[in-house]
């Protein structure tokens, strides 16, 4: 429902917005931006190359394929996934700067060159995701949890 009355908050948002399309955005804030969502910004441009570039080299099978092999990896072996995800997160968040950025031009190199290792990482992340989803639920419903051991 939108307001027609002038003072209205939707109204002032509206024209903030409109403000903002004929101003641009300025430097400052884009690195606000950057600085605020890092982590989503590589991991989509990682995809996105990830994506873009199997095509190019692979095919789309093994990427396919490769997202499918981890997935059920994920599922079965959730705890480990967890556990080597989360040592490599902390490894990386750990490193100085420069060292981070080094890894992340190797994230998109690789990205680049072999795409389907990226989703096959992908597809380790997402069957550890569904597992974990699956065992809230049945965990919450009082079914217990089946799966790999505690």
């Amino acid at each position: 429902m939108h307001c027609n009355h002038i003072g209205c908050a939707s109204h002032q948002q509206e024209q903030k917005m409109d403000k903002k399309l004929k101003e641009g955005v300025s430097v400052q804030e884009l690195e606000n931006f950057g600085k605020k969502y890092r982590f989503e910004i590589f991991f989509v441009v990682y995809f996105l190359l990830a994506t873009l570039l199997t095509f190019l080299f692979f095919g789309p099978a093994w990427s396919v394929f490769l997202a499918g092999v981890g997935g059920i990896l994920g599922i079965w072996l959730p705890k480990k996934v967890e556990k080597a995800a989360r040592a490599a997160f902390q490894f990386v968040f750990k490193q100085e700067k420069a060292t981070k950025l080094i890894l992340a031009v190797v994230g998109v190199i690789v990205a680049f060159f072999l795409p389907p290792l990226v989703f096959f990482f992908m597809g380790l992340m997402g069957g550890t995701g569904m597992h974990a989803a699956a065992s809230n639920i049945t965990t919450y419903r009082g079914e217990g949890e089946g799966g790999e051991g505690q």
